[in-house]
């Protein structure tokens, strides 16, 4: 008998009706784990069934968020060196921004952020200040399976949540300490970040391929970097970083600096925004939400469950939510989720019920792109073409159909 009732109901729904799911970075990749799309092929492995298992009950506080953190400037100065922007006063880094290297680095990621900005993030923005109005308003968690060290989209749809969960393949990593740096080695690290991002500038999405070679120690080392530089290039100051290991409860223990090298460990950032008192947090664990992973794995199935009633985001996820070896993510989705913003390739059309879920459609929807094959959905294009529901305009491209007007976006909202 399992011991976990919110496990055992939705494994129960599964045999029903299997609904929702999450996994890594992100972009995944391919569709019915063929070719070599993008983030896909990291999961390539062969359907396993559910496995039934018991889950031990918590027996300590599982919030993501420490009741109390102390502002520690050095991370904040780092993330904004990596990031080319200018230090503030008191900074031990400033000496370092003499280098013409960080110069030229400065320039070419001010060019690339003003550009981004102004054909992205301020448009999205505005479109969310109509479209999601009421999501802004409640302020929930924010879940993003695949989502890599996207913090940049999730948080600029819904930027003042408390807490951003984010759930993908790459390691976590750490900051480098710039003061114990060769002047090349400097050089090497922001050539690494700035080549990193480009995908995320032209395209929107992190390439799972690139993301696994990118953000190796000797290149980046990790997502948080990233993650950083997302945060101070959105006004945001990173109050402190602090890793834990993710126990067989759900429960978190504190670990050394940079130790999330092993299974469950993970990496909570701390932010604000400078004069608000509202201390935000995201946090990142390196993990396999396929079926196998989630079974396999008795600490990220606890965490999993014990997850309040979130928002739940979904962008370039490679399809991976058509697939029967992630069945019980897609459950936990559909189970957890108060709104779905997600594109065609988050959870099917077909799962979102309308006597449970209220649908708003944006956007035009597709062929998607060459990469996925078998992934094409007959009734999300009906529902595209309904006369008397047109879709609303999406002023904005995000996803994989990126640099055309062919983009999509979905908004599923609970019924009460």
């Amino acid at each position: 008998m399992m011991k976990n009732k919110i496990l055992k109901s939705i494994i129960c729904y599964f045999f029903a009706a299997t609904v929702f799911t999450l996994s890594g970075s992100c972009n995944q990749g391919g569709s019915a784990y063929i070719g070599p799309s993008e983030r896909h092929i990291a999961y390539h492995r062969k359907d396993t069934a559910i496995i039934k298992k018991d889950i031990p009950t918590p027996k300590a506080k599982t919030s993501l968020v420490a009741d109390t953190v102390t502002f520690d400037r050095i991370y904040n100065d780092i993330a904004r060196y990596i990031a080319g922007m200018k230090q503030e006063q008191g900074s031990r880094l400033t000496p370092l921004e003499k280098d013409t290297v960080w110069i030229r680095h400065s320039r070419n990621f001010d060019n690339s952020w003003r550009q981004l900005t102004q054909n992205r993030l301020d448009k999205m923005n505005t479109w969310a200040a109509t479209e999601l109005v009421s999501q802004r308003k409640l302020n929930q968690d924010v879940f993003y399976p695949f989502s890599g060290p996207d913090i940049l989209h999730a948080g600029t749809f819904f930027p003042h949540v408390k807490h951003y969960h984010l759930f993908a393949l790459e390691r976590a990593g750490s900051l480098p300490d710039l003061l114990k740096m060769k002047p090349q080695n400097i050089e090497t690290y922001l050539n690494s970040i700035y080549s990193s991002l480009s995908d995320v500038f032209t395209k929107s999405y992190f390439i799972t391929h690139n993301m696994l070679t990118d953000l190796q120690r000797e290149n980046v080392n990790g997502a948080v970097p990233l993650i950083c530089v997302f945060l101070v290039r959105t006004k945001h100051e990173i109050v402190n970083i602090r890793y834990f290991h993710l126990n067989d409860n759900g429960s978190e223990t504190p670990v050394n600096k940079d130790s999330a090298i092993h299974s469950n460990d993970f990496v909570k950032v701390f932010f604000r925004t400078p004069g608000d008192t509202l201390l935000q947090v995201a946090s990142y664990i390196k993990c396999d939400l396929s079926d196998q992973g989630i079974t396999a794995n008795n600490g990220l199935a606890a965490l999993l469950n014990n997850m309040p009633q979130s928002t739940t985001y979904l962008k370039s996820a490679s399809y991976l939510l058509h697939y029967k070896n992630f069945n019980i993510l897609r459950a936990i989705i559909l189970q957890k989720s108060s709104t779905i913003l997600e594109d065609d390739t988050g959870v099917p059309y077909k799962y979102l019920a309308k006597d449970k879920w209220n649908i708003t459609l944006y956007g035009r929807y597709i062929t998607p792109v060459s990469s996925f094959s078998g992934v094409f959905q007959d009734d999300l294009q009906k529902a595209y073409q309904d006369t008397l529901h047109k879709p609303k305009e999406l002023p904005f491209s995000l996803g994989y159909h990126w640099g055309t007007n062919y983009q999509n976006l979905i908004k599923a909202e609970r019924k009460n």
